[in-house]
């Protein structure tokens, strides 16, 4: 767990990364179960991205900004969006034309080395263990951005498995060119954040590697709670954690009822 854990929650820590690889003049979509999401694009939006834009897959509303986190979906995003989409006009959206929309945000209950996502269920489809959300618009979401990102609130060897047990977000297949060779488009998840590092894909085996540890997070610890061999660079890097800058906006314009903290604590040492 990263030394400085007390400073910051889990939730504000993962937020504040994923918003720091967003850019200005981007386009988005984020799906239901998403308070970190949401808040990562809209710190995007206070700091370095005023002119990203991001719609609730879900409920159709664009650039919903209150100082409150709340769901994508959340009825009350409507009164204080910028502009609201049907269903239909969102399905065209997404579909209407390859690479559209830049990212999207998923968690998942589980990902693989190569970055496919599962969120349907846990063990054997027909008697599954565990059963979660479903697939809703995922397989859209991850075929159709130029990128998207794996948000993990866990990090241990059930949610890092060598191979999922359902894919319903196609990340990098089998690794190498199998996306690109069976007709998916190129793009793919471009970074994992975790509650013990940020993780990204080489791009020539497209597997798992390690870009940045938190501070207090040892490579063994990494390895021993992934369930495949994560690829190591010469030199492991330390994640920049949250500034004070960032976790001022994020409180004070984005999550000014601190959502984040409340619903996304550290996880209780065993």
């Amino acid at each position: 767990m990263p030394a400085t854990s007390n400073d910051y929650a889990l939730g504000e820590m993962l937020a504040v990364l994923l918003a720091r690889d967003l850019g200005d003049g981007e386009k988005a979509i984020v799906g239901t179960n998403s308070d970190i999401q949401v808040a990562a694009c809209n710190l995007a939006r206070q700091r370095q991205a005023p002119r990203l834009w991001w719609v609730s897959g879900p409920g159709g509303m664009t650039n919903p900004t209150e100082g409150i986190v709340r769901p994508a979906a959340d009825a009350e995003n409507i009164a204080v969006a910028q502009a609201v989409m049907d269903l239909p006009l969102m399905i065209d959206f997404i579909d209407w034309r390859i690479h559209f929309f830049d990212f999207a945000i998923l968690g998942a209950l589980q990902t693989d080395r190569f970055g496919n996502i599962n969120t349907v269920c846990i063990g054997d489809h027909a008697r599954p263990r565990l059963r979660g959300p479903g697939t809703v618009g995922i397989s859209a979401l991850t075929g159709l951005s130029r990128r998207f990102y794996i948000m993990m609130t866990r990090h241990d060897r059930g949610a890092f498995v060598p191979k999922v047990d359902f894919i319903c977000g196609a990340g990098h297949l089998d690794g190498g060119t199998s996306r690109t060779d069976r007709g998916l488009p190129a793009g793919g998840p471009k970074l994992v954040v975790t509650p013990l590092g940020v993780f990204d894909f080489a791009p020539d085996s497209k597997a798992m590697r390690i870009r940045s540890l938190h501070e207090g997070v040892s490579l063994e610890e990494a390895r021993d709670n992934t369930g495949f061999d994560l690829l190591v660079p010469d030199q492991v890097a330390r994640t920049a954690p949250p500034q004070a800058e960032e976790l001022f906006l994020l409180r004070r314009t984005v999550d000014t009822t601190g959502v984040l903290a409340r619903k996304f604590p550290w996880p209780k040492a065993a």
